[in-house]
């Protein structure tokens, strides 16, 4: 059972919940804005590329390095504005907020179940396809390991896969079995 935060006493006074908020918001813009640059800058690269290529000596060195630049920072921008919007969004819900806002509570709280729990559940669905299958799959060294033809190491892969799932779900119970089990406070 999830606790939901009760309001403050005074209502101009700035809760801990609803600065996290604002940080999660931010985090959030953050996100909206480099996802569609990324896209665009990846997008355009064959473009972008033609018209750095034939610039030489210190130009090209800059176009090169700014275009480098971007599209290393974009992605990497949009994937901590991601986690960071989730991670405060969360927390947020845990704290005291001066507004309650339970539908937008459950809502990020659900949608952070899911990406915690979303690389157990990949680790299990492999493991599952595995059996399904009947064969493991590998991609890097890429293997395949088949049941009919290799029952060791098939299941060997399998066992992996359902360790890794194991590992990832124990992990992400780690962080919500505080906040999911929390006892409400008596008043």
């Amino acid at each position: 059972m999830t606790q939901t935060p009760q309001p403050l006493a005074d209502p101009s006074s700035t809760a801990t919940g609803d600065h996290t908020r604002r940080s999660a918001v931010r985090a959030l813009l953050l996100f909206v804005a480099a996802l569609p640059l990324s896209y665009w800058l990846f997008a355009m690269l064959p473009e972008l590329w033609a018209r750095v290529a034939p610039l030489e000596g210190a130009p090209f060195m800059l176009a090169a390095t700014l275009l480098g630049a971007a599209l290393a920072i974009a992605p990497l921008a949009a994937a901590v504005g991601f986690v960071l919007a989730l991670w405060h969004g969360v927390e947020s819900v845990y704290l005291p907020r001066t507004r309650p806002t339970p539908i937008l509570d459950r809502l990020i709280v659900g949608a952070g179940l899911l990406v915690w729990f979303a690389p157990s559940l990949a680790a299990i669905s492999l493991a599952a396809r595995a059996l399904a299958e009947g064969r493991v799959h590998f991609v890097r060294p890429p293997r395949d390991y088949f049941l009919a033809t290799d029952p060791i190491a098939f299941w060997q892969g399998l066992g992996f896969w359902l360790i890794m799932g194991g590992l990832f779900a124990f992990l992400a119970w780690r962080y919500w079995r505080g906040k999911l089990l929390r006892r409400p406070v008596a008043t």
